[in-house]
């Protein structure tokens, strides 16, 4: 098993993108409206609200405040793939909406890198346009309202379309995503590859499937479809959009 993984993370290294600038990429998770239950959500606030209470004044305050961002999302992460009351997205009707969504907005908004599209929730490792968004000390900790958000615009383009179509699609009204995201700035290549890593296999951690080529709405099973390629990486550049 180590072996496999080693395996798995050269062949990741080998296919990082050469553009790389460090800060420049972020990691960004939404999920549908209400897929969270009320206690899951006012645990994890308070969880947040106990732990920024107990940082220090000093150098280390940004790298702790980095590591409960980190400790926080691994629990929503894992809350979202244990929560499974509302699956919209694994309609395939609303997850090729959503894809097609993405794939608009490469290239203009955002060169997309890596993507899944979970049942109740979606990740994105996108590298915004323009100048690197790069936090300072006192950056936001744990789920964010999008219009607070640096990626707000993005945001909004991502989500107000798709919930307009889906909710066509699906015969139903009300609110469609969860007006909160999970954004996290992706510090330098090491970072990187986890993360492509992480998107890569969160539908087998989930239980979804048995490889993560398996799982159609995303980018390790759109590029193993294209060309048999299984990083988890998309091709530089906008490219055709394969199901």
């Amino acid at each position: 098993m180590a072996s496999h993984r080693r395996k798995q993370e050269l062949v990741t290294r080998r296919n990082l993108p050469h553009w790389y600038v460090p800060g420049a990429a972020r990691f960004v998770t939404y999920r549908l409206a209400g897929s969270l239950p009320r206690t899951v959500v006012e645990e994890l606030q308070h969880r947040r609200k106990l732990l920024l209470s107990r940082l220090s004044r000093g150098e280390s305050r940004c790298i702790e405040r980095l590591r409960i961002h980190k400790q926080l999302f691994s629990a929503y992460d894992e809350y979202l793939d244990q929560h499974r009351d509302r699956e919209w997205l694994a309609d395939p009707r609303v997850g090729k909406i959503v894809r097609d969504n993405l794939g608009h907005h490469d290239g203009r908004l955002y060169q997309l890198l890596a993507y899944c599209i979970m049942p109740n929730h979606v990740h994105l490792l996108i590298l915004p346009a323009g100048s690197p968004m790069v936090p300072d000390e006192e950056f936001a900790v744990g789920e964010v309202a999008d219009h607070a958000s640096p990626l707000s615009r993005i945001m909004h383009s991502l989500k107000s379309y798709t919930a307009t179509h889906a909710n066509r699609v699906l015969a139903r009204t009300g609110p469609f995503w969860q007006r909160e995201s999970y954004d996290h700035w992706v510090r330098d290549e090491e970072e990187l590859e986890r993360i492509v890593l992480y998107i890569r296999g969160n539908p087998v951690k989930a239980g979804l499937v048995r490889e993560p080529q398996d799982w159609k709405f995303s980018s390790c099973g759109e590029r193993f479809k294209r060309d048999g390629d299984v990083t988890g990486w998309l091709p530089e550049g906008p490219s055709p959009i394969v199901f």
